[in-house]
């Protein structure tokens, strides 16, 4: 943006042509009277050059030749001076830095070059921190704010400027700013624009003494499995400047202050380096529901000796928001017999307290009709002789199969079978399970809402390996075999599949719920120790689209597909060929263990992403002057679709307050079942958000409890060094200039001859410049002097 802002123009264009000709009618009698000059040489060549010369500078004349002078119009230019008030300036004596450049020892006295720029320019003065706030002058800078938002400020500026004549932005600043994921926005939003406004970022401060020490989290990313063993993986980047002879930790706090997770770091590279490195920890137990807990690292030092010294201790420490959700959840298992699958996977889900199994067994098939020659007037099944006369409704006849029901919620539930109503099923369950049954055991209209189910309630649904199961179920031809992830319309040719060996495929080696064994190492020695399996659903081939995380290799070298999942609709499915997983747990007491955990992940696999009636988006945003939350709440009816007459309200706990924010639900205008509300933050900790919902009647459809951390200082301080980068990018991207602060005083020279908004124009005539007619003179002097001298005439 900075150019030249003188240019020559011509006044007097319509004697452009009588220019010419005159001027060549002088050349051409200057070259005949040469002709006949004694002259030769360079000197004749010198001459003819010195006279033509004479000759354009006198026909210039009669074109009126003008300089015009372009320059910013005194006091009609906007320029915003943006100044850092950030914590993080107050670091190794940068905010001092600033107070020097930009104040005097009298307050109301500006230094020279800032008072003539704002006598060039109206200047526009503004301090920012975590808000832009505009200041009279720079006196006040105390480098106290809690963040910066240099980006959000820019654009804050440009938004204000938009209609006003600005010439250009200055930033005096570190560059060290909080929001700079919203970088590439604003840097598409000025290179988008015809004529950006030039942004002259001066840098304050520089890169640290390899001697000054400190540690800082950098980020905190959580890893939160359903899954047993790796209930929660907090992945930590980290940094170590300086050295640390005593070693540094990593420690976890909760809410009430307990140790939870100590764990020694060691960070690569050499002590005097800017070392970085990410860094996992482990927790083994986390209570279900929202939780805060404090992560940092610290100095390992003796009893009695005092750590060593850091530039800054704000940025050890952050708190993270662990949302384990709160169960039970429950599934439903359908089995068309008793067997030893059930057994095993009972006695695995009772020590899980997330999941709640729910079991519909048939112990024995419908019969046909005929007279049973039992007691006179019998009509109900002897299986039940002697049993609830007092109920005779819950004795099943002949043509009926009989079921039996365990660890129901109540006497009412899954009395008459399996649901026949839609509501039934998706409000009780999250997954449903069929094992050994087969495809007549449901009805016609039961198989559609099982689909449904799937698709549009978000459930998911299982089929397990019995001997009725697949093919051998008649599931071809059904909504079961549209949804499961492998094909039935055919069976695959040969022999029963025999001493089959499992093993994981590549997909189901970085599924974390497939595996049960921490390292690579000891999950091949586990799958090598496990026993052979007889009893495999032979099915051709899985959909596209759909996942194979493990497969049995019988002894005739042939592969099968043993565990196969997809997603459908809005829901997942899963199919496990093997009808004998029990016998991975016949083995060994270790074997039985593993089992076990295997029939856990699986279950929690098919809940995790299930969703409930009453859902929830937290989203935040920090591009405004304070960080803000949006939340959108789901509500769904019975049969999942948009419930809009429901009432639905927020309390908010807010660190440091003992009572909380009553927030309200706003129906959104785009989509039905939707409810907003958002809510600004600014105190450091951990935020909980608890969320009710009601139906038209006042009856709950459900509660629901989410949160999130606030680290403003660990932000702050995530970098100490200048952020040469970003300011480059700016000022790359809007035609300015990265300046350092010493040199801030060379503003005025760059901006007096900036290309403003408003420009002021100076007309100069060219032939009234002396030394127009010197150089004309000179060149006939010249000419007339070389003449003389080696005796040429003209």
């Amino acid at each position: 943006m900075l150019s030249q802002s003188s240019s020559l123009v011509f006044a007097n264009t319509q004697w452009l042509w009588v220019a010419i000709i005159l001027a060549m009618v002088g050349l051409a009698l200057l070259i005949i009277g040469y002709t006949r000059s004694a002259l030769r040489g360079i000197w004749l060549l010198v001459a003819v050059l010195l006279k033509s010369a004479a000759i354009a500078l006198l026909a210039l004349a009669l074109l009126e030749p003008v300089w015009v002078d372009e320059y910013p119009r005194y006091g009609a230019n906007d320029l915003v001076m943006m100044v850092d008030n950030s914590s993080g300036l107050s670091l190794a004596d940068r905010g001092e830095a600033i107070q020097g450049a930009l104040t005097t020892a009298a307050p109301d006295m500006p230094p020279e070059w800032l008072a003539e720029l704002e006598r060039l320019f109206r200047l526009q003065r503004y301090q920012v921190d975590r808000r832009l706030t505009r200041v009279d002058d720079f006196s006040g800078l105390d480098f106290t704010g809690q963040a910066s938002s240099l980006v959000t400020s820019l654009r804050s500026i440009t938004a204000r400027y938009e209609k006003r004549p600005l010439a250009a932005t200055v930033l005096v600043t570190d560059g060290n700013a909080t929001d700079s994921d919203a970088l590439a926005s604003l840097l598409e939003k000025i290179e988008a624009q015809d004529e950006p406004r030039p942004i002259y970022p001066v840098v304050v401060g520089e890169p640290l003494d390899h001697k000054v020490r400190d540690l800082a989290i950098d980020s905190i990313e959580v890893s939160q499995s359903a899954f047993e063993d790796a209930p929660l993986t907090l992945r930590l980047r980290a940094t170590a400047r300086g050295t640390f002879e005593s070693g540094i930790q990593i420690y976890v706090t909760n809410e009430r202050g307990e140790e939870l997770h100590v764990e020694p770091i060691i960070f690569p590279g050499e002590g005097g380096e800017l070392r970085q490195g990410t860094v996992r920890a482990q927790l083994a137990a986390v209570a279900p529901g929202i939780s805060f807990y404090t992560v940092g690292l610290r100095q390992v030092v003796a009893e009695g000796e005092e750590p060593d010294t850091e530039i800054t201790e704000a940025n050890n420490t952050r708190v993270v928001a662990i949302d384990r959700g709160r169960g039970p959840y429950r599934v439903l298992y359908v089995g068309g017999r008793p067997n030893w699958e059930y057994k095993f996977l009972r006695r695995a889900i009772s020590g899980d307290a997330e999941i709640d199994l729910v079991a519909l067994l048939r112990i024995a098939k419908r019969e046909p009709k005929f007279e049973w020659r039992g007691r006179t007037g019998e009509t109900g099944n002897p299986l039940f002789r002697g049993f609830g006369k007092d109920i005779p409704e819950e004795t099943q006849s002949y043509d009926e199969p009989v079921l039996i029901r365990l660890n129901t919620r109540d006497e009412e539930e899954l009395r008459d079978g399996f649901p026949r109503d839609i509501e039934s099923l998706y409000t009780d369950y999250r997954a449903v399970i069929f094992d050994d049954v087969e495809s007549d055991f449901l009805s016609a209209e039961q198989q559609k809402n099982v689909e449904s189910f799937v698709t549009k309630r978000g459930g998911t649904v299982i089929m397990l390996g019995g001997q009725e199961s697949f093919q051998k179920g008649d599931w071809d031809d059904t909504p079961m075999a549209r949804m499961l992830p492998v094909y039935l319309d055919r069976t695959q040719r040969g022999g029963p599949a025999q001493f089959a060996t499992f093993d994981l495929s590549r997909e189901g080696w970085i599924e974390p719920w497939m595996r049960l064994r921490d390292s690579q190492e000891e999950e091949t020695n586990r799958l090598a120790y496990m026993p052979e399996f007889f009893s495999i659903n032979q099915v051709p081939s899985i959909k596209p689209g759909a996942s194979l995380l493990a497969t049995v290799t019988d002894r005739q070298k042939r592969q099968h597909p043993a565990i196969v999942v997809q997603r459908y609709g809005e829901g997942r499915t899963g199919a496990v060929t093997v009808g004998d997983f029990w016998r991975w747990g016949m083995k060994d007491a270790e074997l039985q263990a593993d089992l076990a955990k295997m029939w856990r992940q699986l279950i929690r696999w098919a809940v995790a992403e299930a969703p409930e009636r009453l859902t929830q988006e937290l989203s935040q945003v920090s591009e405004g002057t304070l960080p803000m939350a949006k939340i959108n709440a789901r509500v769904r009816t019975e049969t999942y679709e948009p419930q809009d007459d429901a009432t639905v309200s927020f309390q908010l706990s807010i660190p440091g307050s003992s009572e909380p924010k009553s927030l309200s639900g706003e129906p959104s205008l785009e989509e039905a079942g939707i409810f907003t509300t958002d809510s600004f933050y600014e105190e450091p900790g951990g935020y909980r958000l608890t969320t009710l919902a009601r139906d038209g009647e006042g009856k709950t459809i459900g509660e629901l409890e989410t949160g999130w951390a606030f680290n403003p200082a660990a932000d702050e301080y995530r970098r100490l060094d200048p952020d040469r980068e970003l300011l480059e990018q700016l000022a790359q991207a809007s035609g300015g200039k990265v300046l350092e602060l010493g040199e801030i005083g060379s503003l005025v020279d760059r901006l007096k001859d900036l290309n403003a908004p408003v420009m002021d124009t100076k007309q100069r005539p060219f032939w009234h410049a002396p030394w127009v007619f010197f150089v004309a003179l000179l060149c006939l002097v010249g000419e007339w002097a070389i003449r003389r001298w080696k005796g040429g005439t003209l």
